[in-house]
C-alpha cells in the first residue's frame, strides 16, 4: 500500500480527489448562492408589486375624492408628488444627550404630521377632515412599503455584489417574516382608501360604546387636537373617556387629553387604556387579556407622558388587550374583532367596579386609529 501511495498514479488519484472535492464545494456554494439570489429576486418582485399597488390605490383615492367633490385633479403631477413623498426620510434625533429626547420625538413627529397634512391640502384643497386624514394614512402606508421594498433590496444587492452567503442565508431566513408584515401593510389599503375600521380601532370602538351605552345624552367636547373627551356617570363614578374624533383616520393627542383631564378633576384613582395587542401564533384572535401599564404602542412618546403624568400623582394604570395578528391590526375589521370589543368593554367595566369605590373619578383611554368610528 506503501508503494501504491509513493508512486505517481497513487500520488496523481489523491490530487484528483483533491481536487474533485474543492471543485465539488466550490459549486456547491456557488449553487446555494444562486438558489437564494433566485428566492430572493421573487419576493423582491412581488414587494415590487405591492409598492406599485399602493401608489395606484393611493392615486385613485385622490381622483375619487375630487370626482366626489366635482373637482378636477391633474394625476400625472399628484403622482409625481406622491412618489416623492414616500421617499421622505424621518430623521430621529440625537440621543448623545438623552434627557429631553420624547420632547425632541414628539416635535418632529407633529412637524411631519402637519407638513403631510399640508401637502395633501395642497393636492386636494377640496377634500374634508376626514378624507385629508385618511389620504394621510394612505401615504403613510405606502411609505412604508416602499421602505421594506428598498431595504430588502439594498441587503440583496450588498449580498449578491460581495457573493456573501452568509448575508444571503439571513436575508432569505427574515423573508416570510418580512412578508407577513408588507402583507399587512398592504390588507391597510382597502380601510383607508374607503374609511373602513381597521383591527387597530378597537379601542376607540371599545370607547365609542361606552359613550353610547352610558352617556347618550353626554355632550361630547373636543379637548385637544384631534381628541375628544366625555364625562360618563356610571355606578356612582364618574368615567373621563378619552378617544380620538372619528370619523378621520386620527389617533389624537392622547398624552396631552390626560394632562387636561388631570387638571380639571382632582378625584382621578385610575387611568384605562384599550388597546390591539399581537398574538401569539398559539394565542386566538379575538381573545381579551387585563395587563398593568399604558397599552401605547408606536414611538412611546404618548406612553411616556401618561406614565410619567401617573406616577407624579400616584395612579394605578391598568390596561384592557385585544388579541389579534399583525395583518388583522391594518385590515378592515372583522366580525370576530368586532364581537370581541363586547367582552373587551365587559372587562373594562369589571376593572372600574372591582378597582375603584363610589365617588372615584376614571379616566378611560380608547386607544389606536378610530377611522370610520364615531365620535
Amino acid at each position: 500500500m506503501g508503494e501504491s501511495i509513493l508512486n505517481g498514479q497513487g500520488i496523481g488519484d489523491v490530487i484528483t480527489w483533491i481536487v474533485l472535492l474543492t471543485l465539488f464545494a466550490y459549486l456547491n456554494r456557488e449553487f446555494e448562492i444562486w438558489r437564494m439570489i433566485s428566492e430572493i429576486e421573487t419576493y423582491i418582485a412581488a414587494f415590487k408589486s405591492i409598492r406599485e399597488k399602493a401608489i395606484q390605490c393611493t392615486l385613485n383615492s385622490f381622483k375619487v375624492i375630487s370626482l366626489r367633490n366635482e373637482q378636477k385633479v391633474n394625476l400625472k403631477i399628484i403622482e409625481e408628488r406622491l412618489r416623492k413623498l414616500i421617499e421622505i426620510t424621518f430623521i430621529q434625533p440625537t440621543d448623545l444627550d438623552p434627557y429631553g429626547i420624547v420632547g425632541k420625538l414628539k416635535h418632529l413627529v407633529r412637524t411631519t404630521d402637519k407638513t403631510l397634512e399640508l401637502e395633501v391640502k395642497t393636492l386636494i384643497p377640496f377634500a374634508n377632515k376626514a378624507e385629508i386624514e385618511n389620504m394621510k394614512n394612505l401615504i403613510d402606508a405606502t411609505q412604508a412599503i416602499n421602505e421594506i421594498y428598498k431595504t430588502v433590496d439594498h441587503i440583496y444587492r450588498i449580498g449578491r455584489k460581495f457573493k456573501s452567503l452568509w448575508i444571503l442565508m439571513q436575508l432569505s431566513a427574515l423573508l416570510p417574516f418580512i412578508t407577513e408584515n408588507i402583507k399587512a401593510y398592504e390588507s391597510s389599503l382597502e380601510a383607508f382608501s374607503n374609511g373602513y375600521p381597521v383591527g387597530d380601532s378597537v379601542g376607540p370602538i371599545v370607547a365609542a360604546k361606552f359613550i353610547k351605552r352610558y352617556g347618550k345624552d353626554v355632550k361630547v367636547k373636543d379637548v385637544e387636537e384631534d381628541t375628544i373627551m366625555a364625562e360618563i356617570p356610571y355606578k356612582d363614578r364618574t368615567i373621563i373617556v378619552i378617544k380620538a374624533k372619528g370619523p378621520a383616520g386620527v389617533v389624537g393627542r392622547l398624552d396631552d387629553a390626560v394632562e387636561y383631564a388631570l387638571s380639571i378633576y382632582k378625584n382621578i384613582k385610575m387611568i384605562i387604556t384599550v388597546d390591539a395587542a399581537y398574538k401569539l401564533e398559539s394565542e386566538e384572535s379575538g381573545s381579551i387579556s387585563d395587563g398593568f401599564g399604558v397599552a401605547i404602542g408606536g414611538m412611546g412618546i404618548e406612553k411616556f407622558n401618561i406614565e410619567k403624568l401617573a406616577t407624579l400623582h400616584r395612579i394605578p394604570l391598568y390596561a384592557v388587550l385585544i388579541k389579534m395578528s399583525e395583518e388583522e391590526a391594518l385590515s378592515v375589521i372583522n366580525k370576530k374583532l368586532f364581537e370581541a370589543t363586547d367582552n373587551a368593554l365587559k372587562n373594562v367595566e369589571r376593572v372600574i367596579e372591582e378597582r375603584s369605590n363610589p365617588g372615584d373619578s376614571i379616566i378611560l383611554i380608547g386607544v389606536g386609529n378610530t377611522i370610520g368610528v364615531t365620535p
